[in-house]
């Protein structure tokens, strides 16, 4: 690797994908420190002796530093964001006397709407998003299991920014990460689509996967579930037209009909802090197509309801 920062990179929410990214970085000889909720997390942190990530049958172990807002660091130049999308503001406001002026700010989270509450809440941040395809899950605290190789692509999100311009600290990145534990990750002039196609997906498969208790597959056959998901799909384009996504290749319901194939066994994030009694991220998925139709008098009668069911039989 080249040219890397002596600034390392911040990363708050150290779930699975969060965990991920710092076994990663840190393997590679980037510089990481955690942030962390509180100093019940920081306790878990030592307890498990660091980050613990099995990727492919080879346990990575990684001991960054780790900071709460008690003891926090002198100065956040490059801070990534992992945490679900309505814990966000509670995710970086905390940290913002540290924040240098320039600081880099990468979201990378399922659902929509966070960037834009992050900015309206600090207008001068330079904000980045990031999409991704990796597949992660949690053991426990701090041990993660990998469960697939993807793609993460990232590009800027504030308007201020020019976004055909890679900051240095992210262009380190690209193309250096390729060795064990792999990182692919790749720029993206426009990551309004990406996001925009990972939000179409996730909106009609996660909820009612969640209402309907079930894994990913069995929403094919099923025969409440299925009709619903094509109508989730039919307005999901439609709100994607109205604010002039680029649609997807094969169309939505096509690509979603492979995915679930493809993912038959899975259980949604949804699914999963459904089952556990968590709060979900259907604001940040449903929810936003829902406002976003609102700009265009689109009624998303399909996602509305979604949103009755899911709250109704989950803890939101």
């Amino acid at each position: 690797m080249t040219r890397l920062s002596s600034y390392p990179w911040h990363i708050s929410g150290v779930g699975a994908i969060g965990s991920l990214w710092a076994s990663s970085l840190t393997h590679h000889g980037v510089p990481v420190s955690l942030l962390l909720r509180d100093e019940q997390q920081l306790d878990q942190y030592h307890t498990a002796a660091g980050i613990h990530l099995l990727d492919y049958e080879q346990t990575w172990v990684a001991t960054p530093q780790a900071f709460t807002s008690a003891k926090p660091p002198k100065v956040i130049h490059h801070l990534l964001i992992c945490c679900k999308a309505y814990a966000t503001l509670d995710a970086v406001l905390p940290w913002r006397n540290q924040l240098a002026d320039n600081a880099i700010i990468v979201l990378l989270q399922n659902g929509m709407g966070s960037a834009q509450a992050l900015q309206m809440a600090l207008p001068k941040a330079n904000i980045y998003c990031a999409t991704s395809t990796d597949g992660a899950w949690r053991k426990g605290p701090f041990n993660v299991i990998r469960a697939g190789v993807g793609q993460t692509l990232i590009g800027s999100f504030s308007d201020h920014l020019n976004n055909t311009v890679i900051p240095p600290a992210i262009h380190d990145l690209l193309d250096h990460l390729e060795q064990p534990p792999t990182l692919k990750l790749a720029w993206h002039t426009d990551i309004r689509v990406p996001l925009w196609h990972k939000l179409a997906i996730n909106s009609v498969i996660n909820a009612l996967t969640a209402i309907y208790q079930c894994a990913n597959g069995a929403l094919i056959d099923h025969p409440s579930a299925w009709p619903r998901l094509q109508q989730l799909c039919a307005e999901t384009q439609d709100v994607m037209a109205k604010e002039g996504v680029v649609p997807m290749g094969q169309g939505l319901l096509n690509t979603s009909r492979r995915i679930l194939q493809q993912t038959a066994n899975n259980k949604s994030s949804m699914l999963q802090d459904c089952l556990a009694g968590r709060a979900t991220e259907i604001d940040a998925i449903n929810g936003y197509i829902i406002q976003q139709g609102a700009l265009y008098l689109l009624p998303c009668a399909g996602h509305k309801q979604v949103c009755e069911d899911l709250r109704r039989i989950c803890a939101t």
